[in-house]
């Protein structure tokens, strides 16, 4: 059969696969039409995809503030500060670029599954796969080698050194089975199924939940345990995300024999993905900065603020997820050759996440001091810094949706290198500027953090601008 399907030119190649998968899933009952989002209402596909994508995030958000609860209560604030700030900013460093590098296979992924190009879709899974293992496995080297030299380039005070360098070396060996399940996670979403990452998800943040209590509180491993907790659950959720991914007869299915490197494609996911990369990285350096500003403050304002960046993640969940799914949804349909429906994604898509930021923004507004209450019981000045803070940022939350959603959409028909230049100058630059032009000895923290709705409308302009300019078409996309 490989011999038959391998002589056969491109087009009966492409005719013959798709026979034998259809035939395949009529005999198992299922029909691989269900994974498109290439189809139907447009607003239903987006939504549908979407709300896996977000739950699974909300989960994860759980797990990080039960973790948190966990080391803080039975370990220590020390354990509590070892496992966080700065050593998650070295961590989310790391893994935010190997993780857009990673974007640029998902995309290629879903525009051949679009294309129902299906040899070269098994093709770019499996590179995708060894890829994920090289980038692990150095990662891991890059993570246990140089932590102690990132430690201290960041400054990290002397009474949680040696925790964090624990943590940090334990966690770091978790590399290899975090990529991989986000690479079967991509690889399933490139595909349209958001619900068995969302499921798996789930599943680990659980097992985190319960591996924590066992090694911290049972154990009493601390930091350490906390480490353990996290790459077992890694483990489990890398088995967990591949066992649909090997036993499917669906065109995606994954067999490790298979697994080389193309590198005409590998060549395409790196120059797709490198600018996701570089972008990833971009957004936690100016945070630092911004946070450098911020701690000149009072203690309550540095409180009001963290306690802010709990509740406002609602927000953050929301639009990533919007920004994965119309990633996925513009992808498959450039594949299809459905270049119209793209453009009705884009506007869709910002009606659906303009209609969820309202909610949230009324939300918020509403119940802003029953929220700041839960963080900060009875801590009145710490509240009402919080709420001068939700009062004047969350209107801006409007200015940064397009932000993510037209970014899905030109990322998803390859144009990753746009988003990268975008947020250099708009996200980046604006935020560097205004905070050294304008902040510099200020006493008014409002005027600091001005500089994320200037950043978000700059940046929401140039997006739009390049938008309506056609430039990110393809040239048939063009007579659309």
């Amino acid at each position: 059969m490989e011999a038959k399907f391998l002589a056969c030119n491109d087009k009966m190649r492409k005719k013959y696969y798709c026979f034998s998968m259809l035939s395949k899933n009529k005999a198992s009952g299922r029909s691989d039409s269900k994974a498109y989002i290439t189809e139907g209402a447009i607003w239903k596909s987006i939504i549908k995809f979407m709300l896996p994508i977000m739950l699974g995030m909300f989960f994860q958000q759980l797990y990080n503030t039960v973790d948190a609860v966990v080391v803080g209560r039975y370990v220590g604030k020390e354990a509590l500060a070892a496992v966080g700030g700065g050593t998650m900013f070295f961590i989310n460093l790391l893994i935010g670029f190997c993780g857009g590098v990673a974007n640029g296979a998902a995309i290629i992924i879903s525009q051949f599954f679009g294309a129902k190009k299906f040899r070269e879709l098994s093709l770019a899974l499996h590179t995708f796969i060894l890829l994920s293992i090289i980038m692990g496995f150095l990662v891991t080297l890059v993570g246990i080698f140089f932590c102690e030299f990132a430690l201290n380039l960041i400054k990290t005070p002397p009474e949680i050194f040696t925790n964090a360098v624990t943590y940090l070396k334990i966690y770091f060996l978790g590399m290899i089975p975090m990529f991989l399940y986000n690479t079967g996670a991509s690889i399933l979403r490139s595909t349209g199924d958001s619900k068995t990452p969302f499921a798996v998800l789930v599943i680990a943040c659980f097992a985190n939940i319960f591996l924590d209590c066992f090694f911290v509180i049972v154990l009493r491993l601390g930091v350490a345990g906390v480490a353990f907790a996290t790459i077992t659950s890694e483990v489990l959720s890398m088995i967990l995300i591949f066992l649909p991914l090997t036993r499917t007869s669906d065109v995606y299915k994954v067999e490790f024999a298979k697994v080389r490197l193309d590198f005409s494609l590998l060549k395409k996911m790196i120059r797709l993905g490198l600018p996701s990369g570089l972008c990833t990285m971009m957004y936690p350096i100016s945070n630092l900065t911004l946070m450098s500003f911020i701690n000149t403050f009072p203690t309550e304002s540095i409180a009001a603020w963290t306690a802010w960046g709990k509740l406002d993640a609602l927000f953050w969940m929301s639009v990533s997820s919007m920004g994965m799914a119309l990633n996925t949804f513009s992808g498959q349909n450039y594949g299809a050759g459905k270049y119209d429906r793209i453009k009705k994604g884009a506007w869709q898509g910002l009606l659906i996440m303009n209609a969820i930021t309202l909610v949230l923004v009324i939300v918020f507004r509403l119940f802003g001091r029953f929220f700041y209450n839960l963080f900060v019981p009875g801590e009145e000045a710490v509240i009402a810094m919080g709420l001068k803070i939700l009062f004047f940022l969350t209107p801006a939350f409007f200015f940064y949706v397009p932000n993510e959603v037209l970014a899905g959409i030109i990322g998803g028909v390859g144009k990753t290198y746009v988003s990268m230049l975008v947020t250099l100058f708009g996200i980046c630059g604006i935020r560097l500027l205004w905070l050294f032009a304008f902040c510099r000895g200020t006493d008014n923290f409002l005027k600091v953090i001005t500089c994320y709705p200037i950043s978000w409308s700059v940046s929401a302009v140039i997006f739009f601008a390049y938008f309506k300019s056609k430039r990110w078409m393809p040239r048939d996309l063009l007579s659309a």
